[in-house]
């Protein structure tokens, strides 16, 4: 029986496992110590905390204690995140993961708890902006519970390879696969297939077997799509995820290339590594497809309030809807149109979604067409700021075409194919006024508003429509 210690959290008595729990040989130890990354791709936005979660209610894999050992020494040696393990399910307390950044399971398998508020507290504690992650066998848990396989991206279905396998990587430019270099590499491991709800309409991939360099006559293979993914990250309401299928074999947790990639994903998860988290579907080129045209994947709204109409996102009533990824520095195409008198916008950059006026730059989607002069509140204007160039609304019932480009401080539109706005942020440098002496609404000076952030478009009550949304991001 692992030795346990009793620690104090939010006032609840939490059991954790002692990190002296399961001790590895010393020589284990220090090959994992050794191949951990010393470098994070990231620098954390603040000190971060990982709850490792190592319960087993299935087959318990021998290399639990390898990754935890592993996640520690990440953790410690790159100075990214500190660990605290757990394996009883009071960890789940909402006030106990409200002193957490991410949820990691370790090789957990089997119908861990069946707590319905512990369950629900895992969802709302990563829909609500924090991370979770998954190592191998994390798919091998809670098929009693739905909502946790539409989370982790997928569930276990068998794993036709234990042996040296070719893994490609989907995605090349990706942060989160940064460390392979864009190149394919053998290893040795247990290989899995995944079921529903796995689809790359909902997870962006970004390692998987190559099936054109592995041995694909074995017995067990269910999957004839050939699409047998290794590694994938996804956005969850404002939360990230986080899964590896590596991890079944103890070295696989002393393989530096490995151990670099869990660093990179879980700082992904924790926030701090930004990354496109869109489903791999939506990517098109250098392009990311906001929205499909089809349903809301990829977009955060109040049940009903937005729903699909002939291809369009079309206003319902009841708020404002936001895609669940943030972007930065990005190229943004859309098609919008209105009903006679609608007031509209696109939020970018918007910190925060509960108070996107004043954490989030809109510019005007209005009917303003009729006007000779546009101000600062018509369509095509950045809302309170700056009026557009000139008036290249068309009528209402009729697709405008917005380009909204973002680069550092500099934000420049076009609408219908006129140049409407070329901003530079740096100079609005008081709270409350712009550079021409009129005031605005804003508590902040702009300059000092967040540069990365959620895209949105807003519910101002009237009917409004909006297609072909894409975004290219820029580098910084």
């Amino acid at each position: 029986m692992p030795a346990r210690v009793a620690l104090v959290l939010a006032g609840a008595l939490f059991a954790m496992t002692a990190t002296a729990a399961d001790p590895l040989p010393p020589e284990t130890a220090a090959r994992i110590a050794a191949a951990a990354p010393a470098q994070a791709p990231a620098k954390p936005a603040r000190p971060r905390r990982v709850l490792v979660y190592t319960a087993c209610k299935g087959f318990v894999h021998s290399a639990i204690p390898h990754g935890t050992a592993a996640l520690q020494a990440i953790g410690r040696k790159s100075g990214a995140f500190e660990v605290v393990v757990a394996d009883q399910p009071d960890a789940f307390q909402p006030e106990n993961l409200a002193r957490f950044d991410a949820v990691c399971f370790n090789n957990t398998t089997g119908e861990l708890f069946d707590d319905a508020a512990l369950r629900q507290s895992l969802l709302d504690f990563v829909r609500h902006g924090k991370g979770l992650v998954g190592l191998h066998a994390a798919t091998d848990c809670f098929y009693q519970w739905p909502e946790f396989g539409e989370l982790m991206g997928g569930y276990f279905d068998g794993h036709p390879w234990n042996e040296t396998v070719t893994v490609k990587v989907d995605e090349p430019r990706h942060p989160v696969v940064a460390n392979f270099g864009g190149r394919s590499f053998e290893i040795a491991d247990e290989i899995y297939q995944f079921k529903a709800p796995y689809s790359r309409d909902r997870l962006r991939v970004l390692l998987s077997l190559d099936i054109d360099k592995t041995d694909m006559k074995k017995a067990g293979i269910k999957r004839s799509d050939g699409d047998f993914a290794v590694s994938w990250v996804r956005t969850f309401g404002l939360g990230r995820v986080f899964y590896c299928a590596l991890g079944h074999r103890e070295e696989i947790f002393w393989n530096p290339a490995v151990l670099a990639h869990y660093l990179a994903g879980i700082q992904y998860a924790l926030g701090d590594l930004p990354a496109d988290g869109l489903p791999s579907s939506h990517v098109q080129g250098d392009t990311v497809l906001l929205f499909n045209g089809k349903d809301l994947t990829g977009w955060i709204a109040r049940p009903g309030s937005w729903a699909v109409e002939d291809g369009a996102l079309a206003r319902k009533g009841g708020g404002d809807i936001w895609c669940e990824q943030p972007f930065g520095d990005f190229e943004l195409s859309l098609e919008f149109k209105f009903v006679a008198g609608a007031n509209s916008g696109v939020f970018f950059r918007t910190g925060d979604i509960r108070d996107c006026v004043q954490t989030g730059i809109e510019l005007q989607v209005l009917d303003s067409a009729a006007k000779t002069e546009p101000d600062k509140h018509d369509c095509g204007a950045i809302y309170d700021c700056l009026a557009p160039a000139k008036n290249a609304v068309k009528p209402a019932g009729e697709w405008n075409r917005l380009t909204l480009t973002c680069r550092g401080p500099r934000i420049k539109a076009v609408l219908n194919d006129a140049p409407i706005i070329d901003m530079d942020l740096d100079r609005w440098t008081e709270a409350g006024r712009n550079p021409d002496g009129t005031a605005n609404k804003f508590r902040a000076a702009l300059r000092d508003f967040p540069r990365a952030g959620r895209i949105g478009l807003q519910d101002h009550g009237a009917s409004v429509w909006y297609r072909n949304i894409r975004v290219r991001p820029l580098t910084p």
